[in-house]
Parts: C-alpha cells; sequence; structure tokens
C-alpha cells in the first residue's frame, strides 16, 4: 500500500472529526488542520501520501492549497472537499492537479471507496514510471521469444504450463544468454497473476549501497537525496511476481533481510517504520553453479532452499541444436522488420556454420550476431560472409604473455584486468565471465586500482 499519511484540512470540527475517526479505523496515520495555513505548515514537517482539503476557508481557498500542496511534492495526491452547489469550484482544481473530490455531504463509504480509487491510481503511476525506467534500460535483443523444437526445451515448456498455475517459487539456473528470463516471464503470464506486475531486478547492476532501496523503497529523508518517497520492487509487485535475476549477485549482508522479507511478505522502508505487508511470488535466476556459490559463501544456503521450491535447468544452445535454425529464422524475420527491410533467407551454408557452432553466448549470441547480419546486408540471402562467427579465446592474447618481473599479486591482478577489459571492448560483464569471478567484484576491483 503506497498511501499511508493523510492529511485532512477543513475548518469545520464535525468533517475533520468525521473523516479522521473514518480514516484511523483502517490503520491510516492521519494528520488535521483547521485552515490552509495550518495544513501547509504540517505539510512542509513531513510528507503525505494523501491530503483532504475544503474548497472554501477563512484564511486561504482549496485551490491556493492545491497549488502549493502541487509546488511542494507532485506525488501526493489531492481530493478536494466541496459543497453541491459549488461543483465548478471542484472541477477547476481537479485541471490543476487535484485526483477527485468530495461532495458535501458523505457517508464513511464514500471515503474509502474515494481512496481505493486514489491506491489505485498512485500504483499504477508507480508501476509506469518503472516500467519506463526499464524500457530505457533493456536492449530489444534480450527479449526473445520461447522457440522449443528440441526435446529438452519441449519438456521444460510442458513443466512451466504446470509451474505456473501453483504459487511455488522457482528458481531457473543455466549460462548466461539461454533464456531464463523469458521462461520466467512465461511463468508469469501462464499465471493467475497473469493481470498483475512482473517486475524484474537485475541484482549484479545495482550498486551495493542502493540494493536495500532498490527492493524495499525508502522514505523521504532516508538518506543523502532521498528528496521524495520511493516505492521499492516488492511493493511495485504487489499481486504480481517479483523476478530476481542473478540472484547470487546480492550481498550476503542483504540476503538475510531478503530472506526474512520473502518469508514473511513484510518489509520496512528504508528510513521507515512501519511494515509493509505484500503478496508477492518469486521466481529467481543464477548462471553460477550454485553448490560452489554455497560453499563459497555467495549464496546464503537458507535463502536458496526458500527460493527453490520448484527448479528449472535451461540447457546452452549447443546441447539443443534443434533449436537453433528455428531461433535463427524468428530473429532473422523480426530484426528485418525492425531495421524496414524485406525478410531475406539464411543460404544453406550459413544454415551448416550456425549448427557447427559452439554458441557460447546461448541465444543472446545468436540474436547479436543475426541482427549484425541483418543490418551490414544488402537485399541478398544471408550467407556465410555476413555472420561474424569467431570463436572468442577463453584467455585473451594478452594473458598468455609474459609479464614483466618485479609485479607484486596486486600489480598482475590489475594488469589481468585491464588487458582483459581492453580484449573486451571494456564489457565488463564479459570480462568478469572469462575471469570466473561476478560483475559486482570486477567492478569493486576496478573501483580499488582508481584510488
Amino acid at each position: 500500500m503506497s498511501i499511508e499519511r493523510i492529511l485532512v484540512i477543513d475548518d469545520q470540527e464535525l468533517i475533520r472529526t468525521f473523516i479522521y475517526e473514518t480514516l484511523h479505523g483502517e490503520q491510516y496515520e492521519v494528520s488535521l488542520a483547521e485552515n490552509g495555513k495550518q495544513g501547509l505548515a504540517l505539510f512542509k514537517q513531513k510528507p503525505f501520501d494523501l491530503v483532504f482539503t475544503d474548497m472554501k476557508m477563512p484564511d486561504i481557498t482549496g485551490i491556493e492549497v492545491l497549488k502549493k500542496i502541487k509546488e511542494l511534492s507532485t506525488q501526493t495526491i489531492v481530493i478536494v472537499i466541496t459543497a453541491y452547489g459549488s461543483i465548478e469550484n471542484a472541477v477547476e482544481a481537479m485541471r490543476l492537479g487535484a485526483f477527485n473530490y468530495l461532495i458535501k455531504p458523505f457517508t464513511s463509504d464514500t471515503i474509502k471507496a474515494i481512496i481505493e480509487k486514489a491506491k489505485e491510481h498512485q500504483n499504477l503511476v508507480n508501476e509506469n514510471v518503472f516500467l519506463r525506467e526499464e524500457a530505457s534500460k533493456n536492449s530489444h535483443t534480450g527479449n526473445f521469444s520461447v522457440i522449443a523444437h528440441s526435446p529438452s526445451m519441449q519438456n521444460i515448456l510442458s513443466d512451466v504450463s504446470k509451474i505456473a498455475k501453483s504459487q511455488a517459487s522457482v528458481f531457473i539456473s543455466g549460462e548466461s544468454g539461454t533464456g531464463k528470463e523469458v521462461i520466467a516471464q512465461a511463468i508469469h503470464t501462464q499465471s493467475l497473476r497473469h493481470n498483475q506486475p512482473f517486475i524484474k531486478v537485475n541484482c549484479a547492476a545495482i550498486p551495493e549501497t542502493l540494493i536495500e532501496s532498490e527492493f524495499f523503497g525508502h522514505e523521504k529523508g532516508a538518506f543523502t537525496g532521498a528528496n521524495q518517497k520511493r516505492i521499492g520492487r516488492f511493493e511495485l509487485a504487489n499481486g504480481g511476481t517479483l523476478l530476481l535475476d542473478e540472484i547470487t549477485e546480492i550481498p550476503l549482508t542483504m540476503q538475510a533481510k531478503l530472506l526474512r522479507a520473502i518469508q514473511e511478505q513484510t518489509f520496512e522502508r528504508v528510513g521507515g517504520s512501519k511494515p509493509v505487508k505484500v503478496d508477492v511470488r518469486f521466481i529467481s535466476t543464477s548462471n553460477r553453479d550454485i553448490k560452489s556459490a554455497i560453499e563459497q559463501k555467495i549464496l546464503r544456503e537458507d535463502l536458496y532452499y526458500r527460493l527453490n521450491v520448484v527448479p528449472i535447468y535451461l540447457p546452452p544452445l549447443r546441447e539443443r541444436k534443434e533449436d537453433i535454425l528455428p531461433l535463427a529464422a524468428f530473429f532473422v524475420a523480426r530484426m528485418c522488420q525492425e531495421n524496414h527491410k524485406e525478410v531475406v533467407p539464411l543460404t544453406s551454408e550459413a544454415k551448416d556454420k550456425l549448427l557447427s557452432y559452439s554458441w557460447p553466448g546461448n541465444v543472446r549470441e545468436l540474436a547479436n550476431i543475426i541482427e549484425r547480419a541483418v543490418v551490414m546486408n544488402g537485399a541478398e540471402a544471408i550467407g556465410i560472409k555476413h555472420l561474424t562467427l569467431d570463436m572468442p579465446e577463453k584467455v585473451p592474447k594478452a594473458h598468455t604473455q609474459a609479464f614483466p618481473q618485479g609485479l607484486s599479486l596486486q600489480d598482475l591482478e590489475k594488469q589481468l584486468i585491464i588487458e582483459t577489459l581492453k580484449e573486451n571492448q571494456n564489457d565488463c560483464k564479459k570480462t568478469a565471465e572469462i575471469l570466473g569471478i561476478s560483475t559486482r567484484t570486477l567492478r569493486n576491483k576496478i573501483q580499488r586500482f582508481e584510488r
């Protein structure tokens, strides 16, 4: 629930008391003000999620209160209170940013109903902001359809249809680029929660100092830069599904808090003290060897077993060659459409080349190679010359060269990382995979080098 603190501004004590009794009984935190100046003074002292304000008051009008509140906080929902004969004033208030209006006299049920509408509106706003942020981050090549011609993938899709109808947590493992996120989306789409949010969080991409706020949100003023209350991923996913992508990259200290929130479906925002209750289904993914991650104290064993109610393992593309050509055809059609080109076929030589390649980057690599081929190709069929399939060295050439004598172990590590980054065009994810460390560990090492 994103509406918790409510301010009531009205010069009539009877109305203030009536609204207070109605809302206090619904477990809201309610503050009262008998005029506009007092109400604005309270609003400046602490943030409110929703404000009821009368239109006609002796000092300043409800319109003036509305304008000032919207200047101070665009997120706050304002509901104006007006008499039947002054509805035109309420319409003017809505034009200026009020969410809705109450006409005197009103009942408790009317107050509760208008707040429920406000909560639905706020949830949609929060979800849309999140989805816009995610859309700007994610490349379209990461969102491929489930193409399943191989027996192993057909079996997985059969299992997905059964798993989806349950409420069980799912743990999807497999190499990077195998389509773990797509399977997670398929589970949500076929579930009873399909009309509710599907929220994704890339655990490896969030700085350690911000990860708690990303998960649970924060209150205004919780830390430097927290200028507004922020809703976290747990709350955004309420009623739906939360995908914890690459969960093994979450710091151990945070894993304990995460386990408690998952078990109890309750948490507190950073800087807050009021428990927030949610109903969320969890799907987790990892490209690590889980047994090793637990042994190396990278992943808490109790958190893993809490999330691993139903395990799914996605085989690498090299082990399901029946899917390579159907996937390639799908990507050709999509990339041609996106680049405003006529759909062209793959030559038989190109198909043979695709089938003989080992695909270390799996389906994601296939999508990228086909996109490159479509972009660089004219109107002819895609042949071998259009496919860039040179297998990257597992260890870059620079690693096989002798390092200067007399270097310390730390200097050797620094030079190794720098050379690997150069070989991979500063691609941190690929560099981390080659060196056998997590992206977060790599970034921490780079930060230490720069000090």
